[in-house]
């Protein structure tokens, strides 16, 4: 029999408060529906059960009630498909529910499962019920009855049966459980990617709370992870999976602004968990859930204001003492906590005892970030086949430092430039690449240091090719083949001294390295690191490695580093600048040092330095470990000035007539830096002679060779192969 009827709430019609379980459909319907009760079937498969009446009016839809239900019933834009007559049965002497309680039932005072027993049946009086349904309604509510459901096998009845709960029914309480808080995320699809570790550490700890050798210790887990790496997301996962009863504290739910009352709040929650865990004895796993625990335990340097920090200092010291209370009060318990800022979570909390464990989510590699990547798209664009699996590797390769929120708000972006463009696989890629330009993740957004991706490689620069394949060999090599380096036991390389004459693109190579490498990239320099204050350099060179690691792999240039640490002699470390000096190498070495290399190139973090004056570099900086290759950036030869001089002939207007060769034979030491002053003091020269010129002639260089010399001298240029010599 199918109504195809729109599926209206009975509540609509003002008699739905006297008359439940009633299912009214139109009396002009086609179809005579016998008296009695029904399961009405939606499309989606799930079912009320109702009385189905006919009502005169001139509607085209049904109004159900949802009282007895299916679990998960929804009647949100849908149509119904079908009756299935029920009987009613008589012999049911014993039924098994099992009862969703909120929080509310839990503040009611000698609360018992033999009173809660009670309720539940007081209210199931007079229902038709059928095995395996699902009961709730707004009064069962106001009780602090989330739903009722029919578990288990109901003995006597069959398919076709409805059956009441006579006085001499046997009512069985199976299980009682809490209802999943609506603060936590809910997911319509989770990918464990990069969380299989995180998730398999909680797991370990639930099954450790119920071990009778860990009888009375505790095992609280704090969760740690960057804002927006999917700790909340991961947490609701967890619960998910093992059913979890979870009593959710958040700052927004607890706080208050008087003295003690947001104590009280977290006194009364904790009560409500052992409440639940004595009196009513539920069978799946208790959780008590602190987000943002920094909230609540806030390191003592983040609070200056005098009141704050009392008002702080009692709730902590209140928190404290619920934690510790809690394995011998009520035991098998779970108190987890997450943190997006550890360093900012008071020592108390994090000591042994009361979240000695943590459990922390990583940033996620290449082959994460690219799984990741495309089980959005999938989820988003299934049919779409735009995203190839070139483009899913370059997003991977470009995506360093992302968390999970940044892909997501990434594939936001991507998803709106596509609304408004055409939909062809060119311009796809276009967008692609613009959005991935456009996008920052949240780790260098939350800091002063600022991470940069270099567009251009090794094509920008001119010539020095024999440079350009020293790089290829001692260092791309190494980070495009970690593996076979970690085969041979080699450790990838650390840092790259770059030093040579000024103006040779030092620091070009370095961004172009960057490039080459697929690695974002991080600058500074004396004038950035420097402060007046005590404490802030070595402090901003902490900050910058630290920055690094969440957008590894990373390529950090320090500029002028002879101007930044200096060397140390027997004499210094007196003077002002001399100590800063000291201080600021000290704290190099030491970061230097704490480089993690093994794993390959998504942990990498590489040191590119750059100094014209290599004999004033500390010489441990200089060891291996440190500055592992000293590489020289030396004047451009005759290929390489003509190179450079035809690259820069591709962006201004030489003549076609002009020979380069000869102009790259009379600029012998010039440097890349006076070659590129050289073509625009010649584009000048032309600019004077003619207003309405349209090419730089050879006149004009020959006018301004006449005049220009080279920054250079030869005794400056022996001295870097001087020192080069030393270290072969």
């Amino acid at each position: 029999m199918c109504s195809n009827l729109l599926i209206l709430p009975l509540s609509l019609l003002d008699k739905s408060e006297l008359e439940t379980q009633r299912c009214y459909i139109p009396d002009n319907h086609e179809e005579k529906v016998k008296k009695g009760w029904c399961r009405c079937v939606l499309e989606d498969g799930s079912y009320s059960i109702c009385r189905v009446s006919q009502r005169a009016g001139s509607e085209t839809c049904c109004f159900l009630d949802n009282l007895v239900t299916s679990p998960g019933f929804t009647a949100n834009n849908q149509r119904l498909s079908r009756f299935e007559c029920l009987t009613l049965s008589a012999d049911i002497e014993k039924v098994s529910c099992i009862v969703t309680i909120t929080e509310q039932l839990l503040q009611r005072p000698q609360l018992s499962l033999e009173d809660l027993r009670e309720d539940v049946r007081i209210f199931l009086r007079y229902l038709k019920l059928v095995q395996g349904c699902q009961v709730q309604h707004a009064r069962l509510l106001a009780l602090g009855i989330s739903s009722i459901e029919i578990c288990g096998q109901v003995p006597g009845l069959r398919e076709t049966n409805c059956f009441e709960l006579k006085p001499e029914t046997k009512l069985h309480i199976e299980d009682v459980r809490l209802a999943t808080p609506t603060a936590l995320p809910r997911l319509k699809h989770y990918h464990s990617h990069g969380f299989e570790a995180p998730l398999q550490a909680l797991e370990n700890l639930l099954s450790s709370v119920n071990k009778e050798q860990l009888r009375g210790l505790p095992l609280n887990a704090l969760l740690v992870g960057a804002v927006g790496s999917g700790k909340s997301s991961l947490l609701a996962e967890f619960l998910r999976l093992h059913s979890c009863n979870c009593f959710y504290i958040t700052a927004s739910h607890v706080l208050r602004s008087y003295p003690g009352e947001t104590e009280q709040q977290l006194r009364t929650i904790f009560q409500s968990a052992h409440t639940f865990k004595e009196r009513l004895r539920p069978k799946l796993p208790i959780v008590i859930l602190l987000e943002d625990l920094e909230l609540f335990c806030p390191a003592s340097s983040s609070s200056t204001d005098t009141k704050n920090s009392g008002n702080a200092l009692r709730i902590s010291a209140q928190l404290y003492r619920l934690i510790d209370e809690l394995p011998q009060r009520s035991r098998g318990i779970l108190c987890l906590a997450s943190s997006s800022s550890p360093d900012a979570v008071d020592s108390q909390a994090r000591r042994a005892g009361r979240f000695g464990h943590e459990v922390s989510i990583e940033m996620s590699t290449e082959e994460q970030r690219r799984q990741f990547f495309a089980a959005l798209w999938r989820d988003e664009q299934p049919q779409s086949e735009h995203l190839t699996p070139t483009l899913l590797d370059y997003v991977a390769q470009h995506t360093q430092g992302y968390v999970v929120g940044d892909l997501t708000l990434l594939l936001r972006q991507l998803q709106q430039k596509m609304l408004s463009r055409s939909s062809s696989s060119d311009d796809f890629e276009s967008l692609l690449r613009q959005t991935l330009l456009q996008c920052q993740p949240s780790a260098s957004r939350s800091t002063d240091v600022r991470v940069l991706k270099m567009t251009t490689g090794f094509e920008m620069i001119g010539g020095m090719e024999s440079l350009k394949r020293t790089l290829q060999v001692a260092v791309l090599a190494a980070l495009q083949h970690s593996e076979a380096h970690a085969r041979f036991g080699l450790s990838l390389p650390r840092g790259v001294l770059l030093y040579g004459p000024p103006g040779c693109a030092k620091t070009t190579i370095a961004k172009c390295l960057a490039k080459e490498a697929h690695m974002t990239f991080i600058a500074t320099s004396a004038a950035e690191v420097y402060s007046p204050y005590v404490g802030c350099a070595e402090r901003f060179i902490t900050q910058i490695f630290n920055t690094a690691r969440k957008n590894a792999p990373c390529l950090i240039f320090l500029d002028e580093i002879d101007s930044l640490v200096g060397r140390r002699t027997v004499g210094n470390g007196t003077g002002g600048g001399s100590s800063v000096q000291l201080r600021i190498l000290s704290t190099l070495l030491t970061e230097m040092d704490g480089i993690v290399s093994a794993g390959g190139q998504q942990q990498h973090i590489l040191v590119v330095a750059a100094t014209n004056r290599p004999d004033m570099i500390d010489d441990a900086l200089l060891r291996p470990g440190r500055f592992d290759k000293l590489i020289h950036v030396p004047v451009p030869d005759l290929k390489s000035r003509l190179a450079l001089l035809q690259l820069h002939g591709t962006r201004m207007p030489f003549d076609v007539n002009l020979q380069l060769e000869k102009i790259a034979e009379r600029t012998e030491r010039f440097s890349g830096a006076d070659l590129c002053n050289l073509c625009n003091e010649a584009a000048i020269e032309a600019f004077q002679r003619d207003f309405n010129a349209s090419q730089i002639e050879l006149q004009d260089f020959d006018t301004v060779l006449a005049r220009l010399k080279s920054s250079l001298s030869q005794n400056q240029i022996d001295s870097y192969y001087k020192f080069a010599s030393r270290y072969l």
